[in-house]
């Protein structure tokens, strides 16, 4: 037909996934987050804590072959928990070359562009699908309210009960009013 209204979104493919990668790469995936994510998630926590006390573990054995003491295990512990504890709060001068370094908008950006549309949909499709339901209800009632006018129109009815309406503001608003009905058919109007 005359209008195209399926397939609009996938049409606007880069301008989508331009706007979508700005969104996610300043609201979801910053580097204030991700490193929020790894400090106190208690999923990721663990795994930081054990590879951070493993490098702080080798670091010191470089250290100490140069100096031939090597301090002990409970210590570097220690020293590593004590060094955890403090990092959030050094962290935030890190940021902003965290999240130019790791370039996420660009790289979402071009890949999301790069997509088939089928892989693209599906990237996109969880966002809508939590909201299908209601889209899917206010589509059939919006349907319903559309059926209902074009039945007025057709019979003669929507005529009829907008004159009534009219004609009653009309009255309210002291607008003034034949206060006599002139019926005109749906063709007159």
């Amino acid at each position: 037909g005359p209008f195209l209204l399926q397939g609009q979104f996938l049409r606007r493919q880069t301008e989508v996934a331009r706007e979508f990668s700005a969104f996610f790469a300043n609201n979801v995936l910053t580097s204030e987050k991700l490193w929020g994510s790894i400090l106190n998630d208690p999923s990721t926590k663990p795994s930081f804590d054990l590879l951070f006390a493993g490098r702080l573990r080798k670091f010191a054995c470089v250290l100490a072959g140069g100096v031939g003491v090597l301090p002990g295990g409970g210590l570097l512990n220690g020293v590593a928990s004590r060094a955890i504890a403090k990092l959030p709060n050094h962290l935030h001068v890190l940021h902003p070359y965290v999240d130019k370094t790791l370039g996420l908008q660009e790289t979402l950006r071009t890949q999301m562009e790069r997509m088939t549309s089928a892989k693209f949909e599906r990237v996109l499709h969880p966002i809508f699908e939590e909201d299908e339901l209601t889209l899917i209800l206010a589509g059939g009632f919006l349907g319903f309210l559309a059926g209902l006018v074009q039945q007025g129109i057709e019979t003669g009815y929507f005529w009829e009960w907008s004159s009534r309406r009219v004609e009653w503001i009309r009255k309210t608003l002291g607008l003034g009013g034949s206060g006599e009905k002139e019926e005109k058919s749906p063709q007159q109007i």
